[in-house]
C-alpha cells in the first residue's frame, strides 16, 4: 500500500486549548498526517503561519470557549489565520465545543468584548464552514476527528506527501487499479463498478425512516435528543429536489435536510418534552442522509455533475427529477419549501 501522508494546519485560540490540542495532534498523527501550528503568536509570527498554511493540504481549527490572543488590529491570530486559509481555499473542518459556557471560567474571556468577539466569530463557523462537528469531551472529540478526518480526504481529495523512494510503488499501484478497471469494465460491461446500482428502486409514497439529534429548549435549559422520523420519499424529494436544480455542492444534502429539521423539529421534540418552545441543532444520520442521497441517484432523481474550483463534488436533479418537480404528483406530500438561494 502506498504510504501517502497529509499536512493539516492546527488553529486554536491559544494556551488554553492545550489538552484538545494534544489529543488532536495525537490522533492525527496516529492516522498518518502531519499536523503544524503556532501556539504562541506574535506579529512576527503572522507571516510564518501564512507558510505553513501555504503549503499545507487541510486546515483543522480547534474552537473552545476563548477568542484567544488579538493582532494589533483587535482581530484575533485564529480568527486571521482562517481568513487567510479561506481565501487560499484550502479544505477546512472546524471542531468546536458544544455548550462553551459550561466549561470552567478559567478556560474563558474575562472581558465582555472578547466574549462577544468569540461568539461572533462561533456564528460565523458555524454559517460559512461546510464541515464543523461538536465535542463534549476529549473523548469525543477524539472520535470526532477520528469519524470525520477520513470523509474530508475522499470530499476533497489533495495530492498529499509520498516518500520519494516510494515513487515506483506508486507506479506500481496506478498500473494495478488500471488493470482492474480494464476488467471490470470487460466483466460489468460498464465505465465504472457501482455497488449502489444494487439497490432497487423505491416508490415515491414509500416510507424511509431515519433518526436525527436536535437541541430541545424547555424551560430555560435545553436537552439533546434522538428522534426516529418518517417520510416519504415524495416528501424527502420535495425537501432536496429543487436544490439541485443546477449543479450543487454536496453538503447541501446535509444542510436542506437540517433547515427543515430545525424548521419542523419542535413538533417532534414536544413528544418528549411537552413545553419545549425552540429547537436547535438538529443533525440527520449521516449513514441515513448516504442512503436518501444514493436512493435518489438510483431512482434517477439526481446526478453527478462533476467537481467545483474546490473540489467538491456537485450534484443536480435530472431530468426526470425535474419533471417530478414541475408536475403535480409531489403536492399532496410537500412538506416544507426552501428559497433556492443557497
Amino acid at each position: 500500500m502506498l504510504d501517502k501522508r497529509y499536512q493539516v494546519f492546527i488553529s486554536t485560540s491559544g494556551s488554553e486549548m492545550q489538552p484538545e490540542r494534544m489529543v488532536l495532534t495525537q490522533t492525527l498523527v496516529g492516522m498518518g498526517f502531519f499536523s503544524w501550528g503556532l501556539e504562541q503568536r506574535t506579529p512576527l509570527s503572522t507571516a510564518f503561519a501564512r507558510r505553513q498554511i501555504d503549503d499545507c493540504d487541510y486546515v483543522v481549527l480547534l474552537l473552545g470557549s476563548q477568542y484567544g490572543e488579538q493582532s494589533v488590529s483587535g482581530v484575533g491570530y485564529m480568527h486571521l489565520e482562517y481568513i487567510y486559509a479561506v481565501t487560499k481555499q484550502k479544505p477546512m473542518i472546524v471542531f468546536m465545543h458544544e455548550d462553551p459556557d459550561s466549561r470552567d471560567a478559567s478556560l474563558q474571556d474575562a472581558k465582555p468584548e472578547l466574549r462577544e468577539k468569540f461568539k461572533e466569530f462561533r456564528r460565523l463557523l458555524q454559517q460559512e464552514v461546510d464541515q464543523v462537528f461538536c465535542y463534549r469531551s476529549l473523548r469525543d472529540l477524539e472520535l470526532a476527528v477520528r469519524f470525520n478526518m477520513p470523509q474530508m480526504l475522499e470530499r476533497y481529495p489533495v495530492v498529499g506527501w509520498v516518500r520519494p523512494q516510494n515513487t515506483q510503488a506508486l507506479h506500481d499501484e496506478i498500473e494495478q487499479l488500471q488493470a482492474k478497471v480494464a476488467q471490470l469494465k470487460n466483466e460489468l460491461g460498464k465505465t465504472e463498478a457501482d455497488p449502489f446500482l444494487s439497490l432497487p428502486k423505491v416508490s415515491m409514497h414509500e416510507a424511509f425512516q431515519f433518526e436525527y439529534r436536535m437541541h430541545a429548549y424547555q424551560d430555560g435549559n435545553f436537552k439533546e435528543l434522538k428522534v426516529q422520523k418518517q417520510l416519504t420519499w415524495a416528501q424527502l424529494f420535495s425537501i432536496l429536489g429543487s436544490t439541485f436544480i443546477h449543479p450543487t455542492p454536496e453538503e447541501y444534502f446535509s444542510k436542506r435536510m437540517n433547515e427543515y429539521l430545525n424548521d419542523t423539529g419542535l413538533t417532534d421534540a414536544r413528544r418528549e418534552m411537552p413545553r419545549a418552545h425552540a429547537v436547535a441543532r438538529a443533525q440527520i444520520n449521516i449513514r441515513a442522509l448516504h442512503t436518501i442521497k444514493m436512493q435518489m441517484r438510483q431512482n434517477d432523481w439526481i446526478v453527478q455533475a462533476g467537481r467545483d474550483e474546490r473540489q467538491r463534488m456537485l450534484w443536480q436533479t435530472t431530468a426526470k427529477g425535474q419533471k417530478l418537480l414541475d408536475s403535480n404528483l409531489l403536492d399532496n406530500d410537500r412538506v416544507f419549501q426552501y428559497k433556492s438561494t443557497h
